[in-house]
């Protein structure tokens, strides 16, 4: 009995510690490009109705509608045990530092594909107390395969933390301590 419960809190550790991996089917074009425009652009909608656009250029990323912030993008499904729990620590260090810093957590979809309803991630975000923007859709799908690169396993969650200047800083697999979140990110924020 012992043995059963050590390697069943064994499973969930590790379970914690890789995140959810299932691998989520993009296609090979992942953004759309506008005829006059080479540069690709993500135009997204938040769960309570905000826009944002993120135009990803050379020099880093532009987050319109969030300017000026460090920004956390979050990759999460509605259905991953680890994204789940990672939302209290996040709703923390966002209510810390939220002058310079803002998550922009960005739905994966169901577990076997498809997208989620605007009905279910309310519902979700309420259920969860979620307090930082969420986007869904098919164009949020597409950030998701536009960052593949930093994580060929496609495993949740999954966060990409980019300056205000909108370059890249670095990246997270799996869930991670709140107190190393919050010091990166308030490193970050210091960084000109």
């Amino acid at each position: 009995m012992k043995i059963k419960k050590i390697t069943i809190l064994s499973f969930l550790a590790l379970l914690l510690i890789t995140g959810c991996g299932e691998k989520e089917q993009i296609e090979e074009n992942v953004v759309v490009e506008s005829e006059k425009e080479t540069t690709p652009k993500f135009n997204l909608k938040t769960t309570s109705g905000k826009e944002i656009s993120i135009i990803m250029k050379k020099e880093g990323w532009e987050f319109q509608g969030l300017e000026d912030k460090v920004i956390l993008l979050n990759f999460f499904g509605t259905w991953c045990p680890p994204c789940k729990a990672e939302i209290p620590h996040l709703n923390t260090i966002r209510s810390k530092l939220k002058k310079d810093f803002e998550v922009l957590a960005i739905d994966v979809g169901p577990r076997g594909g498809g997208l989620n309803s605007a009905e279910h991630l309310a519902e979700f975000k309420k259920e969860f107390n979620v307090t930082y923007p969420i986007v869904s859709g098919e164009i949020a799908k597409r950030l998701f395969g536009a960052v593949s690169e930093l994580n060929p396993s496609g495993s949740i969650p999954f966060m990409v933390l980019f300056n205000k200047q909108g370059k890249y800083v670095q990246y997270y697999i799996g869930m991670k301590p709140e107190e190393m979140l919050f010091h990166d990110i308030s490193t970050t924020i210091k960084m000109k």
